[in-house]
């Protein structure tokens, strides 16, 4: 259930990326596609204790670089939504000065996305 909901966010994230250069469909995609992974990351933390499960495997010593590897690129996308949401708010606004880092950000948003939902099927395969 986890990984279809995870494959719809992307889906509306792909969405979203075609139709950057129209807002009426690309800000509530992408608005949804945010409250999609957010909630879906709430949902993982509260029943599977995903920190803890970091923690207890650093602690362990075990080679888990995978693992590392996939909460990394997870971390830099949560950050990287927060960043395209701000300087998306700007553009709505009209500053245009935001235009290129926006969509600079969305390159590297978009692979780090990907990586998290590629490296989710391994991940979740090991726990």
């Amino acid at each position: 259930m986890l990984i279809a909901i995870s494959t719809l966010a992307v889906l509306l994230i792909l969405i979203g990326w075609k139709y950057k250069n129209h807002r009426a469909v690309h800000i509530p995609v992408m608005s949804l596609a945010f409250m999609i992974d957010l909630g879906l990351l709430l949902f993982i933390e509260l029943n599977r204790q995903a920190i803890a499960t970091l923690q207890k495997n650093m602690s362990s010593g075990a080679d888990e670089g995978l693992l590392y590897f996939h909460v990394a690129v997870s971390a830099l996308m949560l950050v990287l939504y927060f960043v395209q949401i701000g300087t998306g708010i700007r553009l709505a606004k009209g500053r245009e000065v935001s235009r290129v880092f926006h969509r600079n950000a969305a390159g590297l948003f978009l692979a780090c996305r990907l990586l998290n939902y590629v490296t989710s099927f391994f991940v979740a395969s090991r726990l």
